[in-house]
């Protein structure tokens, strides 16, 4: 410890003496492992990648064990884990490296005549060993060789950081011969014994094309370090390929087999799985000391080869941005094309989504939708990667389960909404979906998830064949019946090739498939977006973009959500459509706020057709409860009981109702902001508005739901923040308590009011009546069941039990009443109580009272408030929508 300069560190108590006898004797282990097996004039030793002179002095030269440990681990992950985390993890290292140095050791001695053991009265080779040895000819001096697993992107994924490490390490390649057709992963069943169709790589690849730009890859990385050992494959003389591949590498592993059974030159080391998180120290380690062997021989010839077996190299390298890895990983994408008979399928599907259209806009066009504009002269088409397989469904059971410290809750989320994901997205109707599946158009039909992670109640993905004009692969080609198993891998590639053309690519962010493609799509500014919401954990560790592409805690633009009952579809002359239209135009031209309206009406109705024609995202939804909620409004008891004014009004009350759908609806947002409809926006209203800057700025940075940071926060009741639930501002007279909140404008914590539900519906139907303890309606339920209760006592009344909205606080200007006095930074005026067009106009005109619970509030309307100048506002608006 005194010698690697942790003498504060370690000295001084009882417990560095400890560690620091911990760390010797792991030193000496290690030292001992290595010189058993090579002798004590030889140690190991790990040198900095720019000391050449250093480096050619390979593991000679040393004797003493705290040297060998030392000058190998330093500054290094191992040196980090013995020293620091105390658990040494270097041996996989030392392992590979003593393999390579016995193996030069040996050559050394051939080479000056001395031979070892058996060696020195070996025979001379047969002609099975001559001809193996003239097929090594063709084998760089370092080689890897690698497979690949799993399903197709991820087979993908192994071949590029595969050959991506042969880069960094100068190495030659040895592709897979094979790769299976079905890579279906069932973690119920015994995957071992499933047939996985394995069929030779060039049925997949053009691995010709890949040769041609992997061998100009090596040589532009390898000329531009002209000092490295490795320059004098790449760039200097006989230019090899880069990769062996189909029968040349079938021909080489039968000559390795050959050489390595009587060790002619030739070393093969493998290591399993588990060691994927270290390949590249561990190659790294091998290949210095491989190029230190060479410089010690005197040079290349009579050099030994090296070939690492690395098994399948998925997630065995990290891709990240900010490293020169990232660009190597994509230029090597970039050469990795499917075969001619993939992109000939591809080409078939897009031609049939090119005939579709001029229906898909047709059909666009009576739910109120313009033609989208053109991409390249043509409407395009857009893509849908649904994971709703049996398979994907045990997969996410088991993903989900995991506790391996990672944010796991979004891997079937949406399934069954996701026509309202692209309706809320902003995906046009207009567009032809092509639905990437393993399922058929009648699977697609009746699928349905249970268990915990499932819909209840909902059958099928009607609604998104309703919506959209939606294309599948049956629908061109002819599928054998088992084409889901046996070519499952050949139909992603061609599904893959339809992703990469699409205008918007949409997929399952946990799938490997889906997320690859967002990636990638990323890096072109191309749109996409996950179904599923969330993170997209090959993202977060694997290959790693500088830019999170997990959906953000404070997204922004925000979404405006309102809700609309509409019981007779063709009436658009109502009080509640003219303020819903006032606040729709209002909306869009003092905000950037992105409109989403949730409402009873059909999609060809006029109220839908007018709301989708002025930029509003339509989810059309009627809740299962919504008869139920009808009667009990028009029963007497209800009447009898509710002190509000819409008591004696299903239509409204079922409107109002409404919003405690919107966290269920399939919403990737993690807030929104609410609004009843008798609203009129009157300035920008986001994040710096609701939160303040400072406050927004330090949530920004500190906040990700996605990545499960800051879930466990929320405001305290009453104070400003992100809610625990929901956030509001107050009722008729400004105050902060949360006891006094209207929930005409509301911020939603969609995440926790999504998780609270089911709770909180049952709570809502289960009562005899709508009126609860904290008021009538839907506001008095938030307030209720969303609440704290505290228990106080009183020499007078006794035990009093006061029920606490757990509600955080919205700004006032977000929820400014007409009859409070003239407020020019307000953001949004809430009509709240008297309407325009029924009872401040009547009342100033004819100074008439329609309702009488309205005529105080009429008269400070009157005396102080701004109603007058507000509805003026609001009818030119009406005028001119």
């Amino acid at each position: 410890a005194r010698a690697m300069g942790h003498r504060g560190m370690m000295e001084g108590s009882s417990r560095g003496g400890r560690r620091r006898r911990r760390c010797l004797a792991c030193a000496a282990l290690c030292a001992a492992l290595l010189l058993s097996t090579v002798g004590p004039s030889a140690v190991l030793m790990s040198v900095p990648q720019d000391d050449t002179r250093s480096r050619t002095r390979g593991l000679w030269g040393f004797n003493s064990a705290w040297e060998l440990f030392k000058l190998h681990v330093a500054g290094s992950a191992c040196y980090l884990s013995c020293i620091v985390e105390e658990q040494c993890t270097c041996q996989r290292e030392i392992a590979v490296v003593q393999e390579v140095r016995q193996l030069f050791e040996e050559s050394r001695r051939k080479k000056a005549g001395l031979g070892i053991g058996a060696a020195a009265g070996r025979a001379a080779p047969n002609a099975e060993e001559t001809a193996a040895a003239a097929q090594l000819e063709g084998l760089a001096p370092l080689a890897i060789k690698i497979e690949v697993c799993n399903g197709l992107i991820n087979q993908r994924i192994a071949l590029l950081e595969g050959i991506a490490l042969g880069v960094i390490l100068g190495a030659q390649v040895l592709l897979p011969v094979h790769m299976p057709f079905n890579g279906v992963e069932l973690p119920k069943q015994p995957t071992r014994t499933m047939d996985r169709n394995l069929q030779r790589l060039e049925r997949m690849f053009d691995l010709d094309a890949l040769q041609a730009g992997a061998t100009e890859l090596y040589r532009d990385h390898w000329c531009k370090r002209s000092d490295e050992p490795a320059s004098k494959t790449w760039c200097h003389g006989f230019q090899r390929p880069a990769l062996l591949y189909g029968n040349a590498t079938e021909a080489m592993e039968d000559a390795i087999s050959i050489l390595g059974r009587k060790r002619r030159n030739v070393l093969s080391l493998q290591w399993g799985a588990g060691a994927k998180s270290e390949a590249l120290s561990v190659l790294e380690a091998a290949q210095r000391e491989f190029y230190a062997g060479v410089a010690n021989l005197g040079g290349d010839a009579g050099s030994p080869h090296v070939l690492l077996d690395l098994g399948c190299t998925l997630f065995s390298l990290a891709v990240d941005e900010t490293t020169e890895s990232w660009s190597i990983f994509w230029r090597l994408h970039r050469h990795l094309k499917h075969e001619p008979d993939v992109r000939e399928q591809a080409a078939a599907v897009k031609a049939h989504l090119a005939s579709l259209g001029v229906a898909a806009q047709e059909k666009a066009a009576t739910f109120g939708f313009a033609a989208p504009p053109l991409e390249g002269g043509a409407p395009g088409y857009n893509v849908l990667h649904l994971r709703a397989e049996e398979d994907w469904q045990h997969h996410c059971e088991a993903w989900m389960g995991l506790r391996d410290g990672y944010h796991r809750d979004n891997c079937m989320n949406n399934t069954m909404l996701v026509h309202n994901v692209l309706l809320s997205e902003g995906v046009h109707p207009g567009v032809p979906l092509y639905i990437a599946t393993g399922l058929t158009r009648a699977e697609l039909s009746a699928v349905r998830i249970e268990g915990p992670l499932g819909s209840p109640g909902l059958v099928g993905l009607q609604p998104l064949f309703e919506l959209f004009t939606v294309a599948l692969k049956e629908d061109v080609i002819d599928l054998h019946p088992s084409w889901a198993t046996e070519q499952r891998e050949f139909y992603a590639a061609v599904d893959y090739e339809l992703a990469q053309g699409s205008r918007t690519f949409v997929g399952n962010s946990v799938s490997s498939f889906s997320a690859f493609i967002i990636i990638d799509r990323y890096r072109h500014s191309r749109p996409s977006l996950h179904y599923n919401g969330g993170n997209i954990p090959l993202a977060e560790d694997f290959v790693k973009p500088v830019k999170s592409l997990s959906v953000p805690t404070l997204r922004q633009p925000l979404k405006w959500v309102f809700a609309l009952n509409v019981n007779n579809a063709s009436d658009v002359s109502n009080t509640f459509w003219e303020m819903t239209k006032v606040a729709v135009i209002s909306a869009k031209r003092q905000t950037d706020l992105v409109a989403v309206c949730v409402t009873t009406a059909p999609p060809t109705s006029p109220v839908a057709q007018w709301l989708v024609g002025h930029g509003v995202r339509v989810i059309y939804h009627r809740p299962t409860w919504a008869d139920e909620l009808v009667q009990r409004v028009e029963s007497k008891v209800a009447e009898e009981n509710m002190r509000s004014h819409l008591s004696l009004d299903p239509d409204a009350m079922l409107g109002t109702f409404l919003r405690i759908e919107v966290p269920v609806l399939g919403l990737l947002d993690e807030f929104v902001l609410y609004t009843d409809v008798d609203v009129m926006f009157t300035g920008h209203v986001d994040w710096d508005v609701i939160l303040g800057q400072d406050k927004y700025s330090a949530l920004r940075g500190s906040t990700d739901f996605a990545r499960g940071k800051g879930l466990s926060g929320g405001g305290r009741a009453g104070e400003g923040g992100l809610p625990r639930y929901f956030s509001a501002s107050s009722e008729m007279q400004k105050s902060r308590l949360p006891g006094m909140l209207n929930a005409g404008v509301m911020l939603l914590n969609m995440r926790a009011l999504r998780e609270s539900y089911d709770a909180f519906r049952h709570f809502i139907f289960s009562s005899s009546s709508l009126d609860w303890p904290a008021g009538p309606g839907d506001q008095g339920a938030y307030k209720t069941f969303y609440s704290e209760t505290s228990v106080t006592w009183s020499w007078r009344k006794g035990r009093l039990t006061t029920c606490t909205p757990i509600a955080s606080f919205l700004p006032f200007e977000l929820n400014w009443k007409t009859y409070w006095p003239r407020n020019d930074f307000a953001r949004i005026i809430h009509f709240h109580g008297p309407k325009c067009q029924s009872d401040i106009i009547p009342y100033k005109t004819r100074a008439e009272v329609t309702m009488p619970v309205f005529e105080d509030i009429l008269e400070d309307c009157a005396r102080n408030g701004d109603c007058y100048r507000l509805c003026e506002e609001f009818f030119s608006y009406l005028g001119g929508g």
